[in-house]
């Protein structure tokens, strides 16, 4: 319980949500820095807060480590110290109740003699599903949920997706010309957007655990599918091509760099054993995939397969073939486009195939705004309602 008179005015009184709030996004920054490094876990932030002699003092911050490594209350914990005995723990998600590689984060917070502990959403994995936030309270801790609950379900949005959907949260992510196309038939990458914009992807693209292509990208456009931006390759996330022949060329940008940044290929069963081999000894992770419809490799079956291997959140960077399967399946939880304004000559290629971008719109499914410019493009944010 609060030990002093101040922290029983700010646990109980008129201040509370102003400062709960304040902490919590503080708590919601820290998380997301660990976003796309965590996975299969979430990347969950945390912050601890005592009352000093001028006001509140965070005392302890802390995000998800990598697999293996202490979730973010322990590191938090580990930062205050003593200073944590009495002291509030602000964390994004209800902390965890289950003995997995690392111990139960709500049995932490009790140890290190907490008094109080916010959290934004309750977590619905069934091994936690309450029994955090019941430890705590059995323990004589005052707990308080659901602050900023909408921020805090975003930041953790992968692992809501893998608990209650059985699959990785996905957003999809083009390019568009001013007049409403993502590339030209046979032309190769095409310059559509702004060089502000290509560093802001690179920077998405740190944010995600896999990025997941087709192999008609590949053949045309020979991406590495990498995060350039000043000292973040190592931020790299997981390459993933969709190819159920293993056309996948051996001299490719991504083959080339697969020891460096992890490439997996998802093919179908009459993929050449040559092939598959081939790959592997190059250093692919090559996952065959049963399930072939129209020469494709079958989306729920794919879904399931990056579920299985501990992806949260997938970025899908195209093509038209995989954004039109998506968008029929109903699977895109986002989609973020940059519309630029080079305009596309000849046949043009429509970001569904037989639609332009409008398509997200027909389906009613979506909340789109204007979220900025960009180098002179415009950026616009969906999310499925």
């Amino acid at each position: 319980m609060p030990d002093t008179a101040v922290e029983r005015e700010i646990a109980d009184g008129p201040m509370t949500r102003a400062l709960d709030e304040q902490f919590m996004a503080a708590a919601v920054a820290y998380g997301r820095r660990a976003q796309g490094r965590t996975w299969p876990n979430p990347p969950v932030g945390a912050v601890i807060v005592r009352q000093g002699p001028f006001g509140p003092v965070v005392v302890g911050r802390g995000a998800t480590m990598p697999p293996g490594g202490p979730h973010a209350e322990v590191v938090a914990l580990e930062q205050a110290g003593d200073a944590a005995r009495g002291a509030t723990a602000y964390v994004t998600l209800e902390p965890c109740a289950h003995q997995g590689r690392t111990g139960p984060c709500a049995l932490a917070l009790v140890k290190a003699g907490i008094s109080r502990v916010v959290y934004g959403i309750a977590d619905p994995n069934p091994l936690v599903g309450g029994k955090g936030h019941g430890i705590l309270q059995e323990n004589g801790i005052a707990v308080t949920s659901g602050v900023l609950e909408k921020e805090c379900r975003e930041a953790v949005q992968g692992h809501l997706s893998r608990v209650e959907k059985g699959r990785p949260h996905l957003m999809l992510k083009m390019a568009i010309s001013a007049n409403g196309y993502i590339g030209q038939t046979g032309e190769g990458q095409l310059a559509i957007s702004s060089a502000l914009s290509k560093r802001l992807v690179h920077g998405l693209r740190a944010r995600f655990d896999g990025i997941l292509i087709g192999i008609g990208t590949v053949l045309e456009d020979d991406p590495e599918l990498t995060c350039r931006l000043p000292g973040m390759i190592g931020q790299s996330p997981v390459r993933i091509v969709l190819d159920s022949q293993a056309r996948l060329p051996l001299d490719s940008k991504l083959v080339k760099s697969c020891r460096e940044v992890p490439l997996w290929v998802l093919t179908g069963e009459n993929a050449s054993d040559a092939r598959v081999s081939a790959l592997e000894r190059l250093g692919v992770t090559v996952i065959n995939n049963d399930c072939v419809r129209n020469g494709h490799v079958c989306l729920d079956t794919v879904l399931s397969a990056l579920y299985m291997r501990g992806l949260s959140q997938v970025l899908v960077e195209g093509g038209a073939h995989i954004a039109r399967a998506m968008l029929d399946e109903k699977v895109i939880d986002e989609a973020i486009i940059f519309k630029g304004q080079s305009v596309v000559s000849g046949t043009g290629i429509l970001p569904f195939l037989d639609e332009g971008v409008e398509a997200l719109d027909k389906t009613g499914r979506f909340d789109r705004k204007l979220e900025r410019y960009s180098g002179g493009d415009a950026v616009l944010h969906y999310r499925a309602k």
